[in-house]
């Protein structure tokens, strides 16, 4: 009898350990990238950068008597249930724990994971919100006035939007810009509401971004990646050949001259300027130069570790094949939608003069060396996480140097980023990609024991 009962106990014990993985994160909190390193502090409301955030403030205000708004008001309840029901309306059948378990445990594991993406950024700047920031009370109906206790930046509605968008594409391609393009305008909800600002919104993607490019690595995930996307087969299916997502049905439109949002896009660039006859533009001028040995040289900084093309070929062959594939992404984009350059548009000189007649006609939006810096530097991590922080640091300066040289626009910048996000995740599903890895990997090992 007792024997019968430690058994009857035992089997509880392990019941009640498997529902509790869908708690479990992929990685412990030292396991993913901290935003509150490679990302810059938030806009202060006294900087000409927060021009944007009021003007996306007041465009958020303006949405919620649609049905745009009722739409936001939906999405502030933070919850798997609600991932659930978003996404489940895009595949066309439900989801949940109980009708589809393995897609539900790669949502609730995602959600643990997404929240350690931002927390510790939280926790450093502590911003004050939108509404409490202009005196009103929280807009959302799932939202509530303890907000005021918890920071603003980055959103973390928006890491959780964005974190499942990125794994949902990677469960089910065959929807992947549908699935993107919501997951984008779930972080758009969160500045209709009232609950972030604009830069909230912007920093929690590339957290987001970052936190699933390293969960990559896991065991547990992929585990529960390949159940996930079987279950998705089952009730979706069979399976079809799809390509890289389409940028032009996930992206916004880039900004116009008679776009609310353009005077924030000139603010950015007056305060990028500042920075010109600093070291940091002399850093600009270096990082103009995207040719692979020279960005090996730049994470090699990071990494207190030389690497150049002769010592590290197989790394070089990863990176080349990544920065091909983001420059792609990026032409097809550039080709359809066609945005003059600052220096362009504001008839002035740029730090480069002499690269000035070749970019003249050419598209702004989005910037290639912003998109090639942040995907390599995504690329990077999954091969020395150990130094993961300085990488994506490098990494989104880049985009940044572009401003500083008056070659783009912030707003072209950050779609820059994002466009080279979901493409190196995407790329987790190419043979040839998972085989450079490979062999960047042990390369990179065998180069840490010398």
């Amino acid at each position: 009898m007792k024997m019968n009962l430690l058994l009857v106990l035992a089997c509880l014990g392990l019941h009640v350990q498997a529902q509790n993985l869908d708690t479990v994160p992929y990685f412990a909190v030292s396991g993913i990238p901290d935003a509150a390193i490679y990302l810059p502090a938030p806009p202060d409301t006294c900087s000409p950068l927060f021009i944007d955030d009021f003007s996306q403030w007041l465009w958020g205000k303006s949405m919620r008597s649609t049905a745009r708004g009722e739409r936001a008001s939906w999405e502030s309840l933070y919850s798997v249930e609600r991932m659930c029901d978003i996404y489940g309306g895009l595949m066309g059948f439900e989801l949940s724990q109980k009708k589809t378990p393995a897609i539900y445990r790669i949502l609730s594991r995602g959600m643990k994971t997404s929240q350690q993406a931002v927390d510790r950024a939280k926790e450093k700047y502590m911003r004050v919100r939108p509404f409490a920031r202009m005196g009103e009370q929280v807009w959302g109906a799932y939202d509530s006035d303890e907000l005021r206790q918890n920071g603003s930046y980055p959103s973390g509605h928006t890491s959780l939007g964005w974190t499942t968008a990125l794994m949902m594409m990677q469960v089910a391609p065959e929807l992947q810009d549908t699935i993107l393009r919501r997951g984008w305008e779930y972080g758009e909800s969160r500045v209709i509401v009232g609950a972030h600002w604009q830069s909230d919104v912007d920093a929690a993607r590339l957290a987001a971004a970052a936190a699933v490019v390293r969960v990559q690595a896991s065991e547990a995930y992929q585990a529960d990646l390949a159940a996930a996307r079987k279950e998705f087969l089952k009730h979706y299916g069979k399976a079809q050949a799809v390509g890289y997502p389409n940028s032009l049905r996930i992206l916004p439109a880039p900004i116009d001259t008679a776009d609310r949002r353009y005077q924030g896009d000139v603010a950015a660039h007056w305060m990028a300027k500042a920075d010109r006859a600093s070291s940091r533009g002399q850093q600009a001028v270096t990082d103009a130069k995207k040719h692979i040995p020279d960005f090996l040289t730049q994470y090699a900084l990071c990494l207190d570790l030389p690497l150049d093309t002769a010592s590290a070929p197989a790394i070089t062959a990863y990176l080349k094949y990544v920065r091909k594939q983001v420059r792609d992404e990026v032409r097809t984009v550039k080709s359809a939608k066609m945005r003059k350059r600052p220096f362009v548009q504001l008839e002035e000189g740029t730090l480069i003069p002499e690269e000035e007649a070749s970019h003249r006609t050419d598209s702004s939006f989005p910037s290639s060396h912003a998109a090639q810096g942040w995907g390599l530097a995504l690329a990077m991590v999954e091969l020395t996480p150990d130094s993961m922080n300085a990488i994506m640091q490098r990494g989104f300066e880049y985009g940044y140097s572009r401003v500083i040289a008056g070659y783009h626009w912030y707003s072209d910048v950050q779609a820059a980023r994002v466009l080279a996000s979901y493409t190196l995740i995407r790329m987790q599903a190419d043979p040839k990609f998972q085989e450079l890895l490979l062999n960047a990997r042990a390369e990179y090992a065998a180069l840490r024991k010398r």
